[in-house]
């Protein structure tokens, strides 16, 4: 599950059916040139599609997943290899295409490393192209004509787009999973959505009722009326409890023995302001900047300050924003700045880029310096990995203070500076750390993946992604006390943070700033006003004594099933 909630209503059935079209081959170099013509068209095509989708495009999540398809449509990789299928091998124009998307998604699949949104971007792209080629449809989602429970073998994150959401009672696809494309824009757009029901798009017939307990991530079909009626009060009760929950936005998250908890959100672009502001945002404890380089347009120094500032201005009353510089590298491509890496989770990325990008970092950083001027603004560098490189970073930016002020440009002089923590060694040397920062900011998505070595996009091994391990548990205390005995302030920032299950044991864990995504705020409030934060510290004290994730899983159920029923 990724987006909870229930859902009574028909089934609309989709299933990508393999375009029909021939392997047979080139007779000649003039028609292999034909078939190359026939490829770049649809290129063409392709790419003037999803330009066109980025702009009518007012959410900058969509927007970010359109620039990544773009770029792939002309990746140089991808777009080699069909080149050398055609021209070398006289492979069809849509043979090419299927052959050497196989050959990337099996590259990419071999690299446990790789997040796996970049798969779904290569699928997402070769379909269109061998659409457009063959003059077949993807599916049959573009008849969906009322409301309906989407059951198929898998969408597209360019077909979902082109939805109307007010259309989708719920999302139920056979595979996929909670990091992918589709699960970001299911989220964004409020969708019950669940994933890896393995066959449910064969099962299900096209018109037949079904119903969804997305919490359970059970899809029922053909249910009877008992069922029917369950679901619906199931879906009363938590549209009561949501409405409920959006009155109390503007109420404090302090605990029933009042211990004040700090909620911050997690937000790219200014479009996420009013929906964060609404359901109580307290400050802004990550503000993404990515979407400044990954798209057509390049954002200058004067665009950025006024994109901070304005955050800034929006946040005045609330706690102020922390912005962090550009985690680029990995899954976050960079038109013209791409490189090819073995590892790219562990390599060219983050502030590793930003030091060999010294203008496009220095753009950055004069722009938070300048936004900075009327207050209520912090910066933090993502992917520290220990005491040199932040010391690098360090001195880079106050390079560029001094430059500031060397051409009279106002800057707040007293502007907190923190690190993230989210590389195993930052965590262990977070004692050295704190004594040249203001603040920690745990991300725990890249601090468990690099933990434990288990990539979180990765099905196969996915169950062992766990972030209440042992391990992390540890890791997590020694970064609070070592925060604690320097003085400085911390937060988390990771998914652990919105996550209701593991809450009460991150508060107890002694993180009293958290800081997740908009639409986890209200869930989080209410959870928080309802618990003991000595109960919590209880259970933190517990979970670290415990020797497996299967020891630490059962206190957790424990404690929130008592929690549920006290309140």
């Amino acid at each position: 599950m990724i987006f909870g909630g229930y859902a009574c209503m028909k089934a609309f059935v989709v299933r990508h059916e393999r375009p029909v079209f021939s392997h047979e081959k080139s007779q000649d170099d003039v028609q292999a040139k034909a078939e190359l013509t026939r490829y770049e068209d649809a290129c063409r095509s392709v790419d003037e599609t999803l330009h066109s989708m980025m702009s009518a495009c007012d959410d900058q999540e969509r927007a970010g997943i359109l620039e990544a398809q773009c770029y792939m449509v002309h990746d140089p990789e991808f777009a080699s290899c069909i080149t050398h299928l055609i021209l070398d091998e006289h492979y069809n124009a849509p043979h090419a295409v299927e052959t050497a998307a196989s050959r990337v998604i099996d590259r990419l699949s071999s690299d446990v490393d790789m997040f796996r949104q970049n798969i779904a971007d290569i699928q997402d792209i070769s379909s269109r192209m061998i659409s457009h080629l063959t003059r077949e449809s993807l599916s049959n989602l573009r008849t969906l004509d009322e409301k309906s429970i989407i059951v198929a073998d898998a969408i597209l994150p360019s077909e979902l787009m082109g939805l109307d959401p007010s259309l989708i009672g719920a999302i139920c696809l056979d595979g996929g999973g909670s990091t992918s494309h589709v699960a970001i824009l299911a989220r964004a757009m409020d969708i019950p959505c669940v994933f890896a029901l393995r066959d449910a798009s064969r099962r299900v017939r096209h018109g037949a009722l079904v119903a969804l307990d997305a919490f359970k991530g059970i899809l029922y079909t053909d249910p009877d009326e008992e069922t029917v009626a369950r679901i619906g009060k199931a879906r009363s009760r938590l549209e009561r409890e949501e409405q409920e929950m959006k009155e109390d936005a503007v109420l404090p998250a302090i605990t029933r023995d009042g211990v004040t908890i700090h909620l911050e959100c997690n937000i790219e672009g200014l479009d996420f302001v009013e929906g964060a502001i609404g359901n109580g945002a307290e400050g802004v404890g990550l503000f993404r900047t990515e979407f400044l380089l990954m798209g057509d347009h390049e954002y200058d120094e004067d665009e950025q300050t006024a994109i901070y500032s304005e955050l800034a201005r929006r946040f005045s009353r609330r706690g102020g924003v922390t912005i962090r510089t550009y985690d680029l590298g990995g899954d976050k491509i960079v038109k013209d700045l791409a490189v090819d890496e073995d590892n790219p989770v562990l390599g060219w990325r983050a502030v590793r880029f930003c030091m060999s990008q010294r203008d496009i970092f220095r753009t950055q950083l004069r722009a938070v310096l300048r936004a900075s001027a009327s207050g209520g603004i912090r910066i933090m560098f993502p992917m520290i990995s220990g005491v040199d490189e932040l010391d690098d970073v360090l001195s880079f930016f106050d390079e560029v203070k001094a430059e500031c002020r060397s051409q009279a440009i106002a800057f707040d002089e007293d502007m907190k500076v923190g690190t993230m923590i989210e590389v195993p060694s930052a965590a262990l040397v977070s004692d050295i750390l704190a004594k040249r920062v203001d603040f920690f900011s745990v991300g725990t998505n890249d601090l468990t993946q690099y933990t434990i070595a288990v990539d979180r996009g990765n099905e196969k091994i996915s169950y062992l992604y766990r972030e209440y391990h042992p391990a992390m548990l540890r890791l997590l205390s020694l970064v609070r006390e070592n925060a604690e005995k320097a003085g400085i302030g911390l937060s988390m920032c990771g998914e652990m943070a919105g996550n209701p299950d593991l809450i009460p044991l991150v508060i107890g864990l002694g993180y009293r700033r958290l800081s997740m995504n908009p639409a986890s705020l209200l869930a989080a409030r209410r959870l928080i006003r309802g618990m003991e934060y000595r109960r919590a510290q209880e259970l933190a004290k517990q979970a670290l004594d415990m020797t497996s994730c299967r020891d630490v899983e059962a206190i957790l159920e424990k404690f929130n099933a008592e929690t549920r029923d006290n309140q």
